[in-house]
């Protein structure tokens, strides 16, 4: 009886000491951060306005495409297979690049929301702080090199 009650207590204990010390990491990789911390917010804002404006291009471009169609429609000439074609490359060439840009423009907010909890710099799987040389090539990233090479695995 009294052994399970020490393991039970035992358990407890290094439950505390894990969140301790991983509360300690977090608050050690802000600390480290803070200086910083305005750099990183503003760049991100300049990729999320920079990002929202190709969408918004994107957007336009597609709908002046699908106008022009509407009006090829009523017009009496045939258009060649190959007009066709190729216009439907590129609408289909827009929406792909118009998902990647919306991909990336919400890792953008995802990391402008972590700023502004506190988590910005801190890998999402290991909970480690992530290198500065990292975030600074890709400010929206949320795992350190080593968790995303093991996710690229």
């Amino acid at each position: 009886m009294r052994s399970a009650l020490r393991a039970r207590t035992k358990k407890k204990a290094k439950i505390q000491v894990r969140r301790k010390a991983a509360a300690k990491r977090k608050r050690k990789a802000a600390a480290k951060l803070a200086p910083e911390l305005e750099k990183y917010r503003a760049s991100l804002l300049a990729e999320r306005e920079r990002l929202e404006a190709e969408l918004q291009e994107i957007e336009q471009r597609t709908a002046r495409i699908s106008e022009s169609e509407r009006a090829s429609e009523l017009s009496s000439y045939e258009d060649h297979p190959a007009d066709l074609a190729s216009e439907t490359f590129e609408r289909e060439k827009d929406l792909a690049i118009g998902e990647s840009v919306e991909s990336l423009l919400n890792q953008v907010n995802t990391a402008l929301e972590k700023l502004e909890r506190g988590t910005f710099g801190v890998c999402d799987a290991c909970r480690r702080p992530i290198k500065k040389a990292r975030l600074r090539a890709i400010p929206f990233a949320t795992l350190c090199l080593n968790c995303q090479d093991r996710l690229e695995r």
